[in-house]
């Protein structure tokens, strides 16, 4: 990979920023022991409800390629002596696939959090941003469950790859006309033509890029690891925006860059951010590491609220990694509960539902 290692001065200032506001449509859940009238409400003082002056991550709809590409720019030039730009691979329009890393690269505990591998699921890459923002915020000042944050950091590597598949996540929000490639434009309009045909769907041809989940080929990267590959979707035959798993395990750029990142670093623990459904999976046909993913889930939907699913995945990212060798726990977490493209609306909730699980599961590593 290409790196890109920046070291720059902190600077602070400006406007207040408090970070998304609660989302009050959501239930409350219901008080515990020793609540109610009189009693004290416990305070969480962590890093992720701080104040942050004049952030750098300002979520939108449509958050797009482009403006990570220059939120990441911007994130160097403040922080640039914590945190660590990888380009670990480019996708078939030849946008960059970009892992950032901070806390400590040299680090015996290292964790992937990776996220729109499927394109129309691009809420999730504001959402990372601002988790990595916030660590690299208050690094020195926060705290998380009492304790300084830099104590949690300095132990393990954090890789962040906010979007593995940005020639996909291009295509949803804005259309034909933002990718590149003449060939791929062809290719796309030929995956519309089959699909029709097959009566995979019946949208109108811009309302059903809006609906794409796979690479500007029409590979769904999620389908595309050997996990299973062989049983899934075997009378798909054809590019298209979602479940074609391609000609063979790894036929695509994007997903050869995650396999190879996963074969050069001993990750204790991979995060694949997806939407949607409030659900967490953790498991797949002949999981390694069965109980730790499971144990896992279980952390992160204390702090989601998010339902635990057993059910078992198929040729995705996570399902290789817990069934190859040197096998690696992971999780799925889907946020949102709209039809993707989730509705920024919901941008909010999503946040304060996720706002603490880089901490909560960089310690998670580190103690277990």
């Amino acid at each position: 990979y290409i790196s890109l290692s920046l070291a720059f001065s902190s600077v602070f200032a400006g406007i207040a920023y408090a970070g998304p506001a609660d989302d009050t449509s959501l239930t409350t859940p219901s008080p515990g022991p020793g609540s109610g009238p009189g009693a004290e409400v416990p305070v969480d003082n962590s890093y992720y409800n701080q104040r942050l002056s004049d952030p750098v991550v300002k979520p939108v709809d449509k958050y797009s390629y482009e403006q990570m590409e220059y939120d990441i720019s911007a994130l160097a030039a403040r922080y640039g002596n914590r945190m660590t730009i990888n380009v670990i691979g480019q996708s078939l329009d030849g946008r960059n696939i970009y892992d950032i890393i901070i806390g400590n690269p040299a680090a015996p505990k290292k964790i992937l959090f990776q996220g729109a591998i499927h394109a129309r699921e691009y809420i999730v890459v504001p959402l990372m941003m601002q988790q990595l923002e916030y660590m690299l915020a208050f690094y020195d000042t926060g705290t998380y469950n009492d304790q300084p944050l830099s104590s949690v950091l300095n132990n393990v590597a954090v890789h962040y790859i906010p979007m593995a598949n940005p020639d996909g996540v291009t295509l949803s929000q804005f259309g034909e006309s933002a990718i590149r490639s003449e060939e791929l434009h062809q290719t796309i309009q030929n995956c519309y033509t089959l699909d029709i045909a097959d009566a995979r769907t019946a949208l109108s041809y811009e309302e059903y890029l809006t609906r794409w989940k796979s690479n500007a080929r029409g590979v769904d990267l999620n389908h595309n690891f050997d996990a299973g590959w062989d049983t899934l979707n075997p009378t798909l035959n054809h590019n298209s925006f979602t479940d074609y798993k391609g000609p063979s395990p790894l036929s695509e750029p994007e997903s050869q860059a995650l396999a190879n990142l996963a074969q050069q670093n001993a990750f204790s623990a991979v995060i694949n951010y997806h939407a949607m459904g409030r659900v967490l999976y953790w498991d797949t046909e002949g999981n390694q590491k069965a109980a730790e993913s499971y144990d896992m889930a279980l952390a992160a939907s204390g702090v989601t609220g998010y339902q635990v699913l057993a059910s078992k995945g198929v040729g995705g990212y996570k399902d290789w990694l817990q069934k190859k060798g040197n096998p690696v726990p992971g999780l799925t977490i889907e946020v949102g509960r709209s039809t993707c493209p989730v509705a920024f609306s919901e941008y909010q909730s999503i946040w304060d539902q996720n706002k603490q699980i880089p901490a909560l599961f960089c310690k998670y590593i580190i103690t277990h």
